[in-house]
């Protein structure tokens, strides 16, 4: 099982994954309702419509959960941060909390 460790260490999927695991899942479930239907009309049993629509679902956990390469293909570039963000930052960390001024509203219109 040490080969499968490299395809799931970081767990993170861009935002084209995310869309396409989106995508993916919707087709996924919508077969797996599809065939258990035609499945249970065929046979004329429930019970065989409700297992075949669980082993769909599961089907579908199994091909969108995982963080698959091909849910990482497009990985975010992000931007660099800036210099001069570190002194403000910490200048606001250090003034303290903030005191807001709450204004006083009643509900009574007694005027």
């Amino acid at each position: 099982m040490d080969y499968l460790k490299p395809l799931f260490e970081s767990g993170r999927i861009d935002f084209d994954g995310q869309r396409r695991a989106t995508s993916l899942s919707t087709v996924l479930v919508v077969g797996a309702a599809v065939v258990s239907l035609a499945a249970g009309f065929a046979m004329q049993r429930l019970e065989l419509c409700f297992y075949t629509y669980a082993l769909g679902i599961a089907l579908t956990y199994a091909a969108v959960l995982p963080p698959w390469p091909f849910f990482r293909q497009r990985p975010v570039a992000w931007l660099a941060r800036k210099a001069s963000a570190a002194p403000a930052a910490a200048a606001l960390a250090s003034a303290g909390p903030r005191r807001t001024q709450v204004e006083d509203v009643t509900d009574d219109d007694s005027s």
